[in-house]
């Protein structure tokens, strides 16, 4: 058992050497010009290939992209759904397009108080932009204050 790896590796050596010298040897100008052919040919036409396989592959990506066993935008979540944990999640998007309708079922829990929260957040965020809008236009009002020249009736202010 020893010898039996060392003896199909020796054996796989001696016929490859002794296969490609016999290839060589019975080869004729016609079988020359065969290969360079065949060879130039692959060369030639490969990156045309690789485009047109990259090109079908885009097509099937695109096409297996959809998959019909998750759920639209536009269909409700089932029950079933929720209890098995095939819940998807729902962008913010989505979920203000959604929250006008007024139809509660069971993936809206907590929607008042996301809606709250959010309400929240965007008039934090007014509020600083106002703020920040404020300071400059002190700090504008100061810079063009430097250059405003005192005018009094009756003096020449230059």
């Amino acid at each position: 058992m020893s010898t039996a790896i060392p003896g199909f590796v020796q054996q796989g050596r001696d016929n490859l050497v002794r296969n490609v010298r016999g290839m060589w040897d019975g080869m004729r100008p016609r079988d020359y010009i065969r290969i360079v052919v065949v060879v130039g040919a692959y060369l030639l036409l490969r990156p045309y290939l690789l485009k047109y396989a990259a090109k079908i592959q885009a097509k099937e990506h695109a096409k297996h992209a959809f998959d019909p066993s998750k759920p639209s935008s536009n269909s409700k979540i089932s029950p079933n759904q929720l209890r098995d944990g095939h819940c998807t999640e729902i962008d913010e998007n989505e979920q203000s397009e959604a929250e006008g309708n007024g139809i509660a079922n069971g993936a809206d829990w907590g929607k008042k108080t996301r809606k709250r929260q959010r309400r929240a957040d965007m008039k934090a965020i007014e509020d600083e932009e106002r703020r920040k809008l404020q300071m400059e236009g002190e700090k504008d009002d100061q810079d063009i204050m430097q250059y405003l020249v005192d005018y009094e009736e009756g003096k020449d202010g230059w």
